[in-house]
Parts: structure tokens; C-alpha cells; sequence
């Protein structure tokens, strides 16, 4: 069963969907493609495709339709739980990439496609989850959620990534034109606690939270979590402890030399969590790019092997 939004990436690639799944019915698989057609649509079709016997469910778009449908999927019993995989074409399509079925200049559907008929592997990945909902590559708290929030829909399909990188200079120092111009963001404490492998606490305060399941933070040069495996059972945890606008913009450039976990105002670690973040005042929250809203505590856990992917 393939769910295909047709709108990721502005609707440029509109026809992957469709293709894919001509390439399955071609080689004789039982295919069928459902599009989405609101926010919260493939959470809905993948428990429906579970319940009427499909194998394997394959989101087609980012990663925005991706967590979609995984929380679908957790839904359902894990005895009847469909394998999962993805044809990528969205902004940035992080667990893709994590997947290695990204690639290029092939026609992405064609190369995923191929690859998960005849080259594909299988196994368990492990999924976070932030106050009972899942996750799939990582979830971030204040800043980087104010990023999201901030970038214009016209830009995100114009520009992709990069739409990012620019909303984050608008966003931390109040740029842009007069009648489009958000707030300066102003940086706020944030508390987190997890277990430590030793049995001890990490016990920081940060003014970036990030939480991977994944490398990627986003763009492929962007290697936030650099530790970070899908199947390790940990979640890795950023922060960036120092509230100086400019330091935070030097440690961005540091993350795409790889030289950010030298630099004395970043901590990383590992955990198998539970992850408990406290804040001074509510703070925009975001999981895998979509936002979740403000809020003052949350939670996070990990969900080791969960997930069966084809890739």
C-alpha cells in the first residue's frame, strides 16, 4: 500500500506516487495507492491498510507523512503490524536518507523502488515518542521549533532546505521585511534530566534542546547527532547551554565542519531515556519538523526495535 501526498514539496514530484506504484503492479505485486488528502489523513489509511491485510505500507513524500503514517502503524498490533519503507519526495526527507534510498540523479521512486524488490534488507528501527505520540528522526525544543514555525510555506517549496537556513537568521535576530517580521527569539532556560549508562543523571541546562533518533538534523551536510543510530535503542540529546545569539550561530557553522561537540558550550549524550525537559515559560515544540504547539515540561522515550523497515 503506497499513501502518497501528492502536495509534498509544493506538488513538484506529483507523480511519484502513482509511478511507484506502476513499477510494483508491473513486476506483480498487489499495489494500491492512496493519496492523503488533510493533515493527520495517512495515520488514519495506514491503520486502515493494516486492517485489510497489507504487508508492507510505503509513504511517499517527507517526513512530515512519514510520522503520519508510523503512528498509524503503532496503532495496530504488533502481530499484524505491516513492514514499513518510504519513496522520498519531500523538503528534506531525513529518514530516507538515514535509509539510503535517497539518492540521485536517478528518479528517486525508480531507485527506492528497485531497491526494495530486489537489494532490500529488513529490520528493526527504533522510534522516540514525546508524551505518548511517536517519532521517527527527532524532535526539538525552542529555537530550532521557532525556525519551523517561522518559515513561509511559498519559501519552503521554492527554496527547500534552504528555506530553513534563511528563517533561522530571520527568526534569531528579528530580520526581514516590516509587515512579514516575527519577533527577535529570545532564548529560554530549559531543564533536562535523563539516566546516564552508569546509573547517575545527566542534569543540564540548555538553551537548544535537540533529540535524535537520527545523524541528519535535517539537510544531509547538517550531521547534528553524529552518534545517533536508528537501532541502537538510545536517543542522542543537544544542547547548547549558552543563551549568546551569536555563539549558537558559530556553533551552527561548526555543525557543518563536524567540530560542534568540541565547542565548551555544547553537550551531547546518549540515553535510553525516559528524557524529561522542563522549561522556564512555554516553548514551541516540534517532532520530525511538524509542530507540536508550546509547552512549559514534556517527555520522551524511546521505543527500541518498534519499527520493521524495508530499505
Amino acid at each position: 500500500m503506497v499513501l502518497d501526498n501528492p502536495n509534498a514539496s509544493g506538488g513538484h514530484y506529483s507523480q511519484h506516487g502513482a509511478r511507484a506504484g506502476q513499477v510494483y503492479r508491473t513486476l506483480g505485486y498487489n499495489c494500491e495507492v492512496w493519496e492523503t488528502e488533510r493533515a493527520g489523513h495517512a495515520t488514519e489509511l495506514a491503520r486502515r491498510a493494516a486492517a485489510e491485510g497489507a504487508t508492507l505500507v510505503i509513504a511517499c513524500g517527507g517526513d512530515g507523512i512519514v510520522r503520519e503514517a508510523v503512528m498509524g502503524l503503532m496503532q495496530v498490533d504488533e502481530a499484524s503490524r505491516p513492514k514499513f519503507s518510504v519513496v522520498p519526495k519531500g523538503t528534506v526527507n531525513v529518514f530516507a536518507r538515514t535509509l539510503a534510498l535517497q539518492v540521485g540523479p536517478i528518479p528517486d521512486f525508480f531507485h527506492a523502488c528497485l531497491k526494495q524488490i530486489f537489494w532490500a534488507r529488513t529490520r528493526r528501527v527504533d522510534l522516540g515518542r514525546i508524551d505518548g505520540d511517536p517519532f521517527v528522526c527527532f524532535a526539538g525544543f525552542g529555537f530550532d521549533a521557532a525556525v519551523v514555525e517561522n518559515v513561509p510555506a511559498n519559501e519552503k517549496r521554492a527554496f527547500r532546505e534552504w528555506a530553513y537556513v534563511t528563517a533561522a537568521f530571520k527568526t534569531m535576530f528579528g530580520w526581514g521585511p516590516a509587515d512579514a517580521r516575527s519577533a527577535a527569539y529570545e532564548p529560554v532556560a530549559m531543564r533536562v534530566r535523563a539516566p546516564a549508562a552508569d546509573g547517575s543523571e545527566h542534569d543540564v541546562t540548555g538553551f537548544v534542546v535537540a533529540v535524535g533518533n537520527v545523524q541528519f538534523y535535517g539537510p544531509g551536510w547538517f550531521r547534528f547527532h553524529p552518534r545517533a543510530r536508528v537501532d541502537d535503542g538510545l536517543l542522542d540529546v543537544v544542547l547548547v547551554t549558552t543563551p549568546d545569539k551569536l555563539e549558537i550561530v558559530r556553533i551552527a557553522g561548526q555543525v557543518i565542519r563536524r567540530q560542534h561537540l568540541a565547542n565548551p558550550n555544547v553537550t551531547y549524550f546518549q540515553t535510553a531515556g525516559p528524557i524529561r525537559i522542563e522549561c522556564s515559560e512555554p516553548v514551541p515544540m516540534h517532532a520530525d519538523c511538524e509542530l507540536l504547539g508550546r509547552g512549559l515540561a514534556t517527555t520522551l522515550e524511546v521505543l527500541p526495535g518498534a519499527l520493521v523497515v524495508v530499505h
